[in-house]
């Protein structure tokens, strides 16, 4: 979570604007919730994990569950209770399918654990939080500068070089497998 109002500030000073002749709180905030959007939902496309949440849906017996406000695709869901993966289905509600419309999750009656790609929630005043991971708070800041500045190549190129970097870093996270253990005959 990062304050809107950390984000502001350094907009305004990347744009030289500390007294806010040139651009309105409400300008900053708009740029903000659009570079985010942007970011979170590529960042999505590409299945990066910095993207995930967690989240524990309980099914009651109208077969229902609401949605997270900030859920944007599914990435993985089971069973809370027994710890076995749920087969993707769109078909009837039988035992392990389920359905997602609009911002409803339709399965049988029980508890899930659902893991998803989120997009953070519209910020609308400068006391709100931004729900962004810490890493990626520069370059929101870099792509709402290039969406002030109306270079949307610019903003385009910044959240390819974030996507680029995160999934750097989730290829560094591999399972350490051991030793290697090497087989062979004479050199």
């Amino acid at each position: 979570m990062i304050p809107v109002k950390q984000l502001v500030g350094s907009l305004r000073y990347a744009l030289k604007d500390m007294q806010g002749v040139n651009y309105s709180d409400f300008e900053l905030v708009e740029a903000i919730n659009h570079a985010a959007w942007q970011l979170y939902s590529r960042i999505a496309e590409q299945f990066v994990s910095a993207g995930l949440k967690k989240k524990i849906l309980v099914v009651d017996e109208s077969g229902s569950a609401s949605l997270p406000t900030d859920f944007l695709k599914i990435h993985q869901i089971g069973m809370a209770d027994e710890g076995r993966a749920v087969p993707v289905s769109y078909t009837a509600r039988n035992d392990g399918e389920y359905r997602i419309i609009g911002d409803t999750f339709y399965a049988l009656e029980g508890v899930y654990s659902l893991e998803y790609y989120y997009v953070p929630v519209r910020v609308s005043s400068l006391s709100d939080f931004l729900d962004v991971t810490p890493a990626t708070s520069p370059y929101i800041e870099k792509v709402a500068l290039a969406m002030l500045g109306n270079d949307l190549e610019s903003a385009e190129n910044v959240v390819r070089a974030c996507v680029k970097s995160m999934t750097a870093r989730d290829i560094s996270h591999f399972e350490d497998i051991g030793p290697v253990q090497i087989f062979g005959g004479k050199l």
